[in-house]
């Protein structure tokens, strides 16, 4: 069963070599896809495809060659632990504070992905970054164990998992070594079907198995009582992520949101146009959003801007869409990119801006 292991780093390397290369540029549809599978199988995404999950991994290996002795979190501190992940993704979820969206900014894993893609970062992003690769020399995935709001998220999906490695109680002789080299630190040897939203399906618990047939992946077992817990997890899910959508959708939203205060329509009434001197049409410009570039179209028809629109993000929808509800408006009434920005959606509200002040400029020459 090594064999796993060997096509599993090729699957990482693969992966890998897609974002650098940009082939694998609009990772919101292919997130989708990972999402569905992991509803059914697990959360494969952190085991098998992670950028900075697999850095982790071989940095993990290079102490193991230089005889760095791993250390393993006390079980009792790992139990509290491990639920700051998920506290950092209710945060993310239901807050709209700015600080959380800087927080954000942060994210290793998120930002390695951008590195991966040739974007710049800042120097204490890559900070974080590093202290996370440094401490996984001596602790098995610490990023991935105690703050990856992502693996928090595939994990309580994949805690619905249809599929998943089952331990044969029959075969099984106890040796725990499974417990010894799961770098999310389950026990393993105390479950009978493994879904526990920690678990990765590295599949490292299959390959250190001395006994063949001991740890299978296959249809999880349910008995009556399994059933309908896992039917009231399944809804409770629904309901965290209809509530999710529905907030995203609906809230903070008004018809009077797109306009700005009378007092300063007066000012951009007395302020020189835009858009003097440019020629009906349709113009295309770009700007940096939180999660890269945000592509815009502004028209402009008898010297007015007439239309501001969207036509390509990676901004999270959450927070992108609070700027995008208020800012184009915002930008049509006053005739400037030169508007506030929406307070929790900094990065998103800068983006759009920059990108119609790109537009008009590119529309003068």
């Amino acid at each position: 069963m090594k064999k796993i292991q060997f096509f599993r780093s090729g699957t990482q390397i693969l992966f890998t070599s897609l974002i650098a290369a940009s082939f694998l540029t609009d990772l919101r549809a292919f997130m989708l896809i990972v999402l569905l599978i992991t509803i059914f199988c697990g959360p494969f995404y952190c085991g098998w495809i992670c950028p900075y999950g697999f850095l982790q991994d071989i940095l993990g290996k290079v102490a193991h060659l230089l005889g760095i002795k791993k250390r393993r979190m006390p079980l009792q501190i790992q139990k509290v632990i491990v639920f700051s992940r998920y506290a950092v993704l209710a945060l993310i979820l239901f807050s709209v504070s700015d600080a959380v969206f800087n927080l954000m900014s942060f994210d290793p894993r998120a930002n390695f992905t951008r590195i991966l893609g040739r974007e710049a970062v800042s120097f204490a992003a890559l900070g974080v970054i590093i202290f996370f690769l440094a401490v996984s020399l001596v602790f098995e995935r610490p990023f991935c164990n105690c703050l990856c709001y992502e693996g928090a998220k595939h994990g309580l999906l994949g805690s619905l998992r249809i599929f998943t490695l089952k331990r044969y109680e029959s075969v099984c002789i106890n040796c725990r070594k499974c417990d010894d080299i799961c770098p999310m630190n389950i026990s393993v040897s105390k479950i009978k079907n493994l879904r526990s939203p920690q678990c990765i399906n590295c599949f490292e618990c299959v390959s250190s198995c001395p006994v063949s047939g001991a740890l299978c992946f296959g249809k999880a077992d349910m008995d009556e009582s399994g059933k309908k817990r896992f039917v009231a997890s399944a809804l409770a899910a629904l309901v965290l992520v209809g509530s999710f959508m529905g907030y995203s959708l609906f809230a903070r939203r008004d018809d009077t949101a797109s306009q700005p205060p009378p007092n300063v329509q007066a000012v951009y009434q007395n302020e020189p146009s835009a858009v003097a001197g440019i020629a009906d049409g349709v113009y295309t410009g770009e700007g940096e959003g939180f999660n890269g570039k945000i592509v815009v179209e502004v028209t402009v028809s008898g010297q007015n801007i007439t239309g501001v629109e969207v036509v390509s993000t990676r901004d999270d929808y959450k927070w992108f869409e609070r700027a995008n509800s208020k800012i184009p408006g915002l930008i049509i009434d006053s005739q400037s990119a030169d508007v506030d920005i929406v307070s929790g959606s900094t990065y998103s509200s800068i983006g759009i801006l920059d990108a119609v002040k790109d537009a008009l400029q590119k529309a003068k020459h």
